[in-house]
């Protein structure tokens, strides 16, 4: 070590003390800055060439880069190691003291950093292959086109299958190694909640694949189950069935069926298909309706299912009772349906038998049927059962109060005479003599 207590001793002497220290200090940080230039070009090439750094790039400036910064960074803490060891030259000790203590921690900290680094970039090489060869894998098994004839075109947009699960892939390989390179670094106070972030989505996926799995195949089932009630009610004559209930085949003349349709009832779509005739966007039918309702069924079940595999049981519970309300809201709904067609087949019966004359009872016992059958359907429905049993009590009270005043006012002469004869009956079983 030099000492720096000295005294002046001449030019001569102080500039061969001075000189070597200064012209050392000046040749360090010449070479740190030569050094620092070359790491920052390197850095700057290299990792710029990596696939997906370029895309990091927040503009399309080269000095914005990846790399470049990189560089930068490098460049100046090599221009700060330059500069501790030209000060150490120059003996300012008291100088380079908190610089020395800077670097030291930075020196010990470095190897952490670099592994962390070394692995994120392996493993974002590893996840990158991974999603390219499950892509090339997926288009060559055209699973795109599969997906399309599946009707799925429009779930999935405008992303192919292939691109999803390949981005799937992609984040499943990356979330581990991203959770080890973070455990590398060593800094609790950063890695722990990240890592703990992580770790928890890392959990999740797995449930959350097998709740999409499940919502799937609930959804190409009822989609299944619903092109099969499509096609198949309305060969049952369903709709036309329906529509006279509502009394819609008395408003408009019912279309001509082709005489070559392959079974007697409504034309389908693919039945109008196979005949060449025209498959324009056809009107929501009531087989269209049934069909929807049965296929937002079977997605709901399945949806309560997803729930429980996602550990939603709050969700689940509440999807389950959403289920049980519709559940008896629909049958409830059949039996006020089904009331009506008893309703609307005992009237035309009445009519039939009368010939017509007697339009009033048939219109009696029409509504009689569909408010038994309203009622009914409604107590299934569990919508207010007082209110619905006071309000059926309250029809046949009036009915029966309105038959009796009709009876007893419009019928007063036949009353008295009925009345009559039954007095006379009982004057001449006494010995009496019958009233005049």
């Amino acid at each position: 070590m030099y000492d720096t207590r000295y005294e002046f001793i001449g030019w001569e002497q102080l500039i061969q003390v001075w000189a070597p220290r200064v012209l050392g200090a000046v040749l360090i940080l010449v070479a740190a800055w030569f050094i620092g230039k070359a790491v920052k070009w390197a850095l700057a090439k290299g990792v710029d060439r990596i696939p997906g750094a370029s895309k990091a790039s927040l503009s399309d400036n080269p000095k914005h880069s990846v790399g470049h910064s990189l560089g930068d960074v490098a460049f100046w803490l090599i221009l700060l190691f330059g500069v501790v060891a030209a000060l150490g030259v120059l003996n300012l000790g008291q100088v380079i003291s908190p610089l020395n203590t800077l670097l030291n921690q930075i020196a010990a900290f470095l190897p952490n950093v670099l592994g962390a680094v070394l692995i994120f970039f392996i493993g974002f090489v590893v996840a990158t292959l991974a999603r390219r060869v499950t892509e090339a894998a997926l288009q060559a098994a055209n699973a795109d086109r599969w997906i399309e004839k599946a009707g799925l075109s429009r779930a999935t947009g405008s992303t192919g299958v292939s691109t999803a699960v390949g981005t799937l892939v992609f984040v499943l390989v990356l979330i581990p190694i991203t959770i080890a390179a973070l455990e590398q670094l060593g800094i609790e106070s950063l890695t722990v909640p990240a890592v703990a972030v992580l770790s928890t989505v890392f959990d999740a996926i797995p449930r959350v694949l097998a709740a999409a799995i499940v919502l799937a195949v609930g959804w190409f089932i009822g989609r299944w189950v619903a092109q099969v009630i499509e096609r198949v009610l309305p060969a049952t004559g369903f709709d036309r069935s329906v529509r006279s209930v509502m009394n819609l085949a008395s408003d408009r003349p019912e279309a001509e069926r082709p005489a070559t349709a392959p079974y007697a009832g409504d034309v389908t779509p693919a039945t109008a298909a196979a005949l060449g005739e025209s498959t324009a966007p056809t009107p929501m039918t009531p087989s269209r309706v049934v069909g929807k309702l049965v296929m937002v069924a079977i997605v709901a079940f399945t949806a309560v299912e997803a729930a429980r595999l996602l550990e939603f049981a709050t969700l689940a519970a509440t999807v389950e009772e959403i289920l049980g309300l519709a559940g008896r809201v629909i049958v409830g709904g059949v039996i006020i349906t089904a009331g009506v067609l008893i309703a609307d087949v005992l009237a035309r019966l009445i009519d039939k038998g009368t010939g017509g004359a007697d339009r009033f009872a048939s219109t009696l016992v029409r509504w009689a049927t569909i408010a038994l059958a309203t009622a009914m359907g409604l107590r299934f429905m569990g919508i207010a059962d007082d209110v619905v049993l006071l309000a059926f009590g309250l029809v046949l009270g009036a009915a029966a109060v309105a038959a009796a005043l009709a009876f007893g006012l419009g019928g007063r002469s036949a009353a008295g005479q009925v009345a009559q004869r039954w007095a006379d009956k009982v004057t001449r079983g006494t010995g009496g003599q019958p009233r005049a």
